[in-house]
C-alpha cells in the first residue's frame, strides 16, 4: 500500500472520528465540546435594550457574544400583558386585539441577524404580569397557556420557513418559584399548564427544544423540598429529550447564597434525573439586583464554578444587559475575554482609593457624600458605599464613560452617629482601602 493511500485513509478516520464528537456533542446540547473551566453559552435579551438597535448595532452585540464564545440567544417575551390585561407583540403579531409594541418587528431584526452570525434562538412565548400576584384561578392560567400557543403559531407562520434551524428552541416566559407551588394542587396545576404548551409545541415543532428558568429563595423554603416538588411536577410533564430545565442562580437577586449554590443545584440535578432525557443548565445572574448593577468578573466567576458539576450548559441573565461593551463600562466585557481565553480572572492591580471624602445635609432630609476619583481610572468600575459597615450603594460608570462622585440618601432617623465610607473597585471585584467620614444627627 502506497504513502498516498495510507494517507487518505488516515484522514479519513480523523474525519470520522471529528464527525462522531460533533454528532455526540449536538445530542447532548452542546456545540461545542465544553471547556475544562466554565463559560457561558448564551444570554437573555429583552425588547427594552433592543428596540431601537438597527442592524449594525445588532451585528456589533453579537460579534462581542460570539467573542466571548455563546451560541444562543433567547429573546422574550414575544407577547406582553400588562396588569390591566393590555397586550402588546414584539412584531406584527396577526392575533386579534393585540397591537405591536414597537414601529420594528423586533423578532424579525433579532433572527435576521442571528442568522447572519450564526446564533440559535429561543423565542419566549407570552407573559403576563398578573402571574405575580398568585394564587390565580385555574381557568386563567389556562387562558395564558392557549394564548402562548396562539403565539407559537403565529410565530411558525410568520418566520419558521425563513429562518429554520435559527430559530431554535422555545423560551417558556412564566418563572416559577419555590413558595407559591409548594402544595400538590398547585403542582398538578403548573403541571397542566407545562402540557398545554409543551403538547402543543412538540407537535408544530418537533425538532425544537423546549427550555424553562425557575427561580427559588432560601428563606421561602430548602433546597431539599424544592427538589421533592420538581420531581412531583417531572412525573406529570410532558417534556421530551432535548428540553431544558435552567433554573436561574439567584445570586444577583439574591434568593440564593453563593455557600449554599451547590446545596440547591444538587437536589434540583437529582430532580431533573429523574425525568429521562431533560437537559440541566444554569441561567447565571450577572446583576447586583440590590443597586441594578454589573456583578463584578470574580462572582461571575465563582458562580459559574459553583455550579458546573452539576449541569450541562449555563447561559445569562443577562450578558447583554449587565457585560455587553455597548452598554455598560467595556472593562467588564475586556475582563471576561481574557477568562474565556485563559480560564483564570484577569490580574488586574488593587485599585487607588478616593480621596476627600465629605457628607452634607440638605434641607429635605437627605445626605450628600462626596469624593474625589482616584488618578488612575484605567480599571475603575465603581464605587461602594457604606454606612455603619452595610453596603448602601454602588455606583459604576455610566455608557457615556463617566461615573459620578455623589451618592445620596434619605437622612437617617435614628439619632446617633454614622460611619459613611467608600471605596473604589474595579471589573474583577478588588477593592482599594477604604475612606471614611462620621455624621451625627
Amino acid at each position: 500500500m502506497n504513502k498516498v493511500r495510507i494517507h487518505e485513509i488516515l484522514l479519513s478516520c480523523c474525519l470520522f472520528w471529528v464527525l462522531s464528537v460533533a454528532s455526540a456533542c449536538k445530542g447532548s446540547g452542546d456545540i461545542n465540546p465544553p471547556k475544562s473551566y466554565p463559560v457561558a453559552d448564551g444570554t437573555f435579551i429583552q425588547d427594552n435594550l433592543v428596540a431601537n438597535w438597527d442592524d449594525t448595532r445588532w451585528q456589533n452585540e453579537l460579534h462581542a457574544l460570539k467573542d466571548a464564545g455563546m451560541h444562543y440567544i433567547v429573546f422574550a417575551p414575544a407577547l406582553h400583558t400588562r396588569g390591566d390585561d393590555t397586550s402588546e407583540a414584539m412584531y406584527p403579531c396577526s392575533i386579534p386585539g393585540i397591537k405591536q409594541k414597537y414601529a420594528a418587528d423586533l423578532v424579525e431584526n433579532c433572527l435576521r441577524n442571528a442568522e447572519k452570525a450564526g446564533f440559535k434562538v429561543f423565542l419566549g412565548l407570552n407573559f403576563n404580569e398578573k402571574w405575580w400576584n398568585p394564587p390565580y384561578p385555574a381557568e386563567w392560567l389556562n387562558q395564558q397557556m392557549e394564548l402562548g400557543n396562539k403565539v407559537a403559531d403565529d410565530l411558525v407562520k410568520r418566520y419558521k420557513s425563513r429562518y429554520g434551524n435559527v430559530m431554535y428552541g422555545w423560551y417558556w416566559v412564566w418563572e416559577v418559584d419555590n413558595l407559591n407551588w409548594q402544595t400538590t394542587d398547585r403542582q398538578d396545576l403548573l403541571t397542566k399548564a407545562l402540557n398545554t404548551n409543551l403538547d402543543h409545541l412538540h407537535t408544530i415543532t418537533p425538532a425544537m427544544p423546549f427550555m424553562l428558568c425557575p427561580f427559588m429563595n432560601y428563606k421561602c423554603g430548602n433546597a431539599t423540598d424544592y427538589r421533592k416538588m420538581w420531581e412531583y411536577v417531572f412525573t406529570g410533564t410532558h417534556f421530551k429529550a432535548g428540553d431544558t430545565f435552567a433554573p436561574q442562580d439567584c445570586i444577583g437577586a439574591g434568593g440564593l447564597k453563593l455557600e449554599i449554590l451547590a446545596e440547591w443545584f444538587s437536589q434540583l440535578q437529582q430532580a431533573v434525573n429523574s425525568k429521562q432525557g431533560l437537559l440541566f443548565w444554569s441561567d447565571a445572574e450577572t446583576f447586583d439586583q440590590r443597586f441594578w448593577t454589573s456583578a463584578p468578573l470574580d462572582r461571575f466567576v465563582e458562580q459559574m464554578n459553583i455550579v458546573q458539576p452539576f449541569v450541562s450548559n449555563i447561559i445569562t441573565f443577562a450578558y447583554s444587559h449587565y457585560y455587553s461593551p455597548y452598554y455598560v463600562n467595556k472593562k467588564f466585557h475586556e475582563a471576561y475575554l481574557e477568562y474565556v481565553r485563559t480560564g483564570t480572572l484577569p490580574q488586574k492591580k488593587v485599585p487607588d482609593p478616593v480621596t476627600n471624602l465629605t457628607i452634607q445635609c440638605n434641607n429635605v432630609n437627605e445626605i450628600t457624600l462626596i469624593w474625589y476619583a482616584p488618578k488612575n481610572q484605567e480599571d475603575l468600575a465603581g464605587y461602594y458605599i457604606f454606612r455603619n459597615e452595610t453596603m448602601v450603594g454602588n455606583v459604576q460608570f455610566e455608557r457615556s464613560g463617566y461615573c459620578e462622585t455623589v451618592y445620596n440618601e434619605k437622612a437617617p432617623t435614628i439619632k446617633g452617629i454614622y460611619r459613611y465610607e467608600v471605596c473604589a473597585y474595579n471589573c474583577v471585584g478588588k477593592t482599594s482601602s477604604k475612606i471614611s467620614v462620621d455624621w451625627n444627627n
